[in-house]
């Protein structure tokens, strides 16, 4: 039982690690401002923030759980 929590502990890590390297700070990219082709991405608009947003709280949730 202990080796499963070290096992979901160290993945859940790497996740979050993962998960804040791929999201964009709030000034990262000055066409970000004005919408450069954003809309029309997989996510939309603001679709991929609030995706990797709410999973980073998920993983650190976990993380925190375990």
């Amino acid at each position: 039982m202990e080796t499963l929590v070290w096992v979901v502990h160290i993945v859940t890590a790497v996740i979050l690690v993962g998960l804040v390297l791929v999201q964009h700070g709030k000034g990262a990219d000055m066409g970000a401002a004005f919408g450069s082709g954003s809309a029309g991405s997989l996510f939309g608009s603001s679709g991929s923030a609030n995706f990797l947003s709410r999973s980073t709280a998920v993983a650190a949730t976990v993380f925190f759980i375990t």
